[in-house]
């Protein structure tokens, strides 16, 4: 394409641009316009669409709230189940270790009881063993220095 050819061409395209600006507007029917008419069938589709979400989350909600309830009611009476086992299991076991320490008391009482009468013994004992012992070595000795067998 020529400079010239170039040049036509455009002054063609402007001529025809500033022709269709200068032409009158064409009237615009509000309910004929297919740009009305979409526009008309994209608000009924949202609207509807609204209508669907909002009543889909208030369904939604009732379930989630009821699910809720129900599980909330599952679980106290789950907790109160445990708290009563956990409570009586307490109290077993608290009347075991009081009855078993009882025991281990009156064991220990009556071994320590027991221990200091057998030291008193002990201590009788061990008089009469050194009474008898020192006796006996004396009887012995005697032996050793005579031939007589007196014992």
């Amino acid at each position: 394409m020529t400079k010239q050819s170039f040049a036509t061409a455009l002054m063609t395209m402007v001529g025809a641009a500033v022709f269709a600006v200068s032409l009158p507007a064409a009237p615009v029917h509000a309910e004929d316009g297919a740009l009305t008419k979409a526009w008309n069938s994209t608000r009924q589709g949202t609207e509807k669409a609204w209508d669907k979400t909002k009543s889909g989350t208030t369904e939604a909600w009732d379930k989630t709230k009821a699910g809720t309830d129900k599980a909330w009611d599952k679980t106290k009476a789950g907790t109160d189940k445990a708290w009563d086992k956990t409570k009586s299991g307490t109290e077993k076991v608290w009347d075991k270790t009081k009855s078993g320490t009882e025991k281990a008391w009156d064991k220990t009482k009556s071994g320590t009881t027991d221990a200091a009468h057998d030291v008193g013994k002990w201590g009788e004992r061990t008089g009469q063993k050194i009474g008898n012992t020192s006796t006996a070595v004396g009887h012995d000795i005697r032996n050793g220095f005579t031939d007589d067998d007196k014992k």
